[in-house]
């Protein structure tokens, strides 16, 4: 299954992907992993050339949870920006995940054509 056909859905969402399915769309998205112990979550490191373009796209990333008011884990250092997603309500990742993971790699493809 293609990311492109995802949608994201609003309201609590109490189940997790299904693993196969998981593994499906991380063809996908070829650059994130799944990470956790006890909550499965999805994990990206984002590079850039210093703190200040890492605290940047951090701000394009905040826009992007506020307008679905979804939210991941920022950690940024220098020249980096490691983003997890995961939905606290299915404790594990939902297609709601994945979706906002594509839409991070769009937004990070938009800032590397633009600089």
């Amino acid at each position: 299954m293609n990311i492109n056909e995802l949608h994201f859905t609003t309201g609590d969402i109490t189940e997790s992907v299904d693993p196969a399915l998981l593994d499906d769309f991380l063809q996908s998205l070829p650059s994130w992993r799944v990470s956790g112990v006890s909550i499965a979550t999805l994990v990206r490191d984002f590079k850039f050339r210093n703190f200040v373009d890492a605290m940047a796209f951090a701000e394009d990333i905040c826009s992007l949870a506020e307008q679905y008011n979804h939210h991941p884990e920022l950690k940024i250092t220098y020249g980096n920006l490691q983003v997890s997603w995961w939905t606290h309500t299915a404790s594990g990742i939902t297609t709601n995940d994945l979706f906002m993971a594509g839409q991070c790699d769009q937004a990070y493809a938009n800032e590397r054509d633009t600089s």
